[in-house]
């Protein structure tokens, strides 16, 4: 997800990447994560690059256009929890594919724009 700042409060990390934060730690369906050193500052902000670090979620910036992209948990495994929208495609014949079809396997999907 793109961020532009890395102070969010707890309404707007929750908007964003669907984590709740309680008194137990960061929350999210039926999984809670306990948050040592993160904490709410006084302006009502979370450091989110400490969240970050804490759920493993990958933090890549560009401080100079003020944009930065925080990355799915990985956990154990890279991109365990990123779920990518239904995508149907024609193949070479023009049937429809259903790219979730590969679910389980390794997937590539290019995409090139001339612009």
């Amino acid at each position: 997800m793109l961020l532009e700042s890395l102070d969010l409060t707890p309404e707007e990390l929750r908007r964003s990447t669907g984590w709740e934060i309680k008194p137990e730690g960061a929350c999210k369906d039926d999984r809670c994560v306990p948050l040592p050193g993160v904490e709410t500052r006084a302006d009502g902000t979370i450091d989110v690059r400490a969240f970050a670090d804490r759920m493993g979620m990958p933090v890549a910036g560009d401080e100079t256009h003020g944009l930065w992209a925080l990355g799915p948990q990985a956990g154990a495994s890279v991109l365990q929890s990123a779920q990518v929208s239904e995508i149907v495609l024609p193949d070479f014949a023009g049937n429809a594919f259903d790219v979730a079809s590969l679910r389980g396997r390794k997937v590539l999907l290019l995409a090139w724009a001339s612009w």
